[in-house]
Parts: structure tokens; C-alpha cells; sequence
């Protein structure tokens, strides 16, 4: 049987970072939360992670950009979010799928599922709602 799908939120907001993670909790999936960059690394290289949402300003002057780069490069699916809208046409431009703040949670779980649909994640939620 394939493992439980593992999100890390890689987010520098201790309040949006646990609404994120109640409610992809709720949804069955199993959570790795991570402030910056460096953590983001680590999380990456101890744990198989499907699917990252990364704010795109994080502190110690990282670009969710860049991060997104090294996750896709590690086969895990990127979400990009930002309640920043002069990088609007940046994180439009960038290909990767994303969510500007303010948005409706039921958007958020969507599109993790959408992006472990299209990665072809072989993972299940802890709900047996999707998945294999």
C-alpha cells in the first residue's frame, strides 16, 4: 500500500502556517512545516515530500523562486503563494501553479490535490479519500 502524502509548507507566518496545516491535516495528509530556506533543505533531505507550498517572501532575503527550483528538482510538486501583488507577474511567469493571499482554504486543498494528480504522486491521504 502507498504512504500517506507529505506537504511541507514552507512559510515564515506561524499563524498561516498552522491554518495551512489544520486544514490539509484535516484533508488526511501528513504535515512537515519549515521557516525558511534551510529548513526547507532539511525537511527535503530528511523526508519524501510530495507536494511544497512555499511563500514567495521568506525571511533572509530568499525567494520562494529559487526554492521552488530546488523542490521541483527534488520530484516533489510547488505551490506558490504570496499576499504580495507586485510579483504578480513573476509568479505568473514562473509556470508553477499559485495562490495569492487572500483565498478561500477549500482553493488551497484543490490545488495540492491537483498537483499530486498531475506528479503522479503514489501516495494516499489518511482518509482514503484520493490516492491510490
Amino acid at each position: 500500500m502507498p504512504r500517506v502524502c507529505k506537504v511541507l509548507i514552507v512559510e515564515d507566518d506561524p499563524a498561516v502556517q498552522q491554518v495551512f496545516g489544520m486544514v490539509l491535516a484535516d484533508e488526511g495528509y501528513e504535515l512537515v512545516l519549515a521557516r525558511d530556506g534551510a529548513s526547507m533543505r532539511n525537511a527535503l533531505a530528511a523526508d519524501d515530500i510530495d507536494v511544497v507550498i512555499i511563500d514567495v517572501m521568506l525571511p533572509g532575503g530568499e525567494m520562494g523562486f529559487v526554492l521552488a527550483g530546488e523542490a521541483t528538482g527534488r520530484g516533489c510538486g510547488v505551490i506558490l503563494v504570496t499576499g504580495h501583488h507586485d510579483h504578480y507577474q513573476h509568479v505568473v511567469d514562473s509556470g508553477y501553479p499559485y495562490l495569492f493571499k487572500p483565498f478561500r482554504l477549500s482553493a488551497l486543498t484543490g490545488m495540492v490535490e491537483q498537483v499530486l494528480q498531475e506528479k503522479a504522486a503514489r501516495c494516499h491521504m489518511k482518509s482514503g479519500k484520493h490516492g491510490e
